[in-house]
């Protein structure tokens, strides 16, 4: 059972100085080391955190919030009353079906594959991909048009010209006879605007009207291969996909970002783990600095501890005084490292003291309340062991 004395005996230790300047000093150190490594761990999770949030940013723009996909088969039927219903779901802002194939971009030199996307005058991501342009502009409207990334326009060597258009070819759909002539399609398409972001998706996505692509693809009115939805705030994929069970013919699943691009979450999740366990291995090293605080201290008190027994205190009584004082030096430091860690976070947001290196950008940096209570709990946990460690070892020389 715990008792009282033993909590106010292991306060004033820890607040009260020793006469003895070299137990102050490792006192001091132990303590500090627990305060530089609290400060150190909360410093660069954040700083992974914020670098994360920033590269996400890039494929985020130009994935949806969820995303309707047909469980079999690449297309889906869908009519316009079944899409209506979706767009009046209470937390669906914006709902676009989108076509997409895989085509071969050609000209009389060059040639590349890309993801053409086909979609609708009220495709949600119209103005992003205007904010985007580097010249030109983007026509879901106009006939056999084409927006394309920048990188894929320098590989085929695009010119923003009357006289310049590139054939777009891809796989029929669907084949009336085995002695087709030919299994593809190929249409004209005219560069009405060329966009930036980034060089991955600059290869990856160009767009065109989806009634261009339909007809490139020989596909039939209302067959989509997605639809495309931003949500009202945060949506789990289940919520929607149990209100749409009824409004297609065919069975579909519904993805969320994570699901769009598993490898890249994966990724990022395994370095954030890898970070987290290299830090907090850092943490361990410090905390035998605690360790060495505990075991002089117990040696230096043991004389004067004695008088515990003559008061009726018991045996265990005495490492429990110093392992409680483990505990409130683990704890004071964590704190203490937490706070000065968030004053660096928010001198970095707010004068951008550190930039990204050949670049303008100050280096991201995101303070959440997860790895506020991860760092926290990581200290308090060793801190807990260390202190354990030393105590029982105490009890036993």
């Amino acid at each position: 059972m715990f008792k009282s004395y033993i909590y106010k005996i292991a306060v004033r230790y820890f607040f009260s100085k020793d006469s003895k300047t070299i137990v102050n000093r490792i006192n001091g150190f132990a303590f500090l080391m627990i305060v530089s490594a609290s400060c150190v761990l909360l410093v660069v999770l954040s700083a992974f955190a914020g670098l994360k949030d920033f590269g996400l940013t890039y494929t985020s723009s130009f994935d949806p919030d969820l995303k309707i996909i047909p469980k079999t088969g690449s297309y889906f039927f869908l009519n316009n009353e079944s899409l209506e219903q979706i767009k009046n779901l209470s937390f669906v802002e914006e709902a676009s079906p989108v076509i997409e194939e895989k085509v071969v971009l050609s000209n009389e030199l060059n040639s590349g594959a890309t993801i053409l996307k086909g979609v609708g005058p009220d495709y949600y991501m119209t103005g992003v991909l205007d904010s985007l342009s580097l010249i030109g502009v983007f026509s879901p409207t106009k006939e056999s048009s084409l927006y394309l990334g920048a990188d894929l326009a320098s590989s085929l060597e695009v010119v923003m010209s009357e006289d310049f258009s590139l054939l777009a070819t891809a796989a029929k759909q669907k084949s009336k006879s085995l002695f087709s002539f030919s299994p593809f399609n190929s249409k004209r398409l005219e560069i009405e605007g060329i966009y930036q972001i980034s060089s991955d998706i600059e290869k990856k996505y160009a767009f065109t009207p989806i009634k261009t692509l339909a007809s490139l693809t020989g596909v039939s009115d209302n067959y989509f291969t997605s639809v495309e939805v931003m949500t009202r705030g945060v949506v789990d994929k289940m919520v929607l996909e149990k209100e749409i069970n009824d409004l297609f013919t065919s069975e579909v699943v519904v993805l969320n970002k994570k699901d769009l691009n598993p490898a890249l979450y994966k990724m990022l999740n395994t370095e954030n783990l890898a970070v987290y366990l290299i830090f907090s291995l850092v943490a361990l090293i410090s905390m035998f600095n605690l360790v060495g605080s505990l075991t002089i201290m117990m040696v230096e008190k043991k004389k004067d501890l004695r008088v515990l027994q003559v008061l009726g205190g018991q045996e265990g009584d005495f490492n429990k005084i110093f392992f409680t004082l483990g505990v409130f030096t683990s704890v004071f430091g964590a704190l203490l490292g937490l706070f000065i860690g968030w004053v660096i976070i928010l001198a970095q947001n707010t004068y951008s003291l550190i930039l990204v290196p050949g670049t303008s950008i100050p280096y991201p940096v995101s303070l959440t309340s997860f790895n506020v209570l991860v760092v926290f709990l990581t200290i308090f946990f060793l801190g807990l062991l260390t202190s354990a460690w030393s105590t029982h070892k105490g009890s036993n020389s």
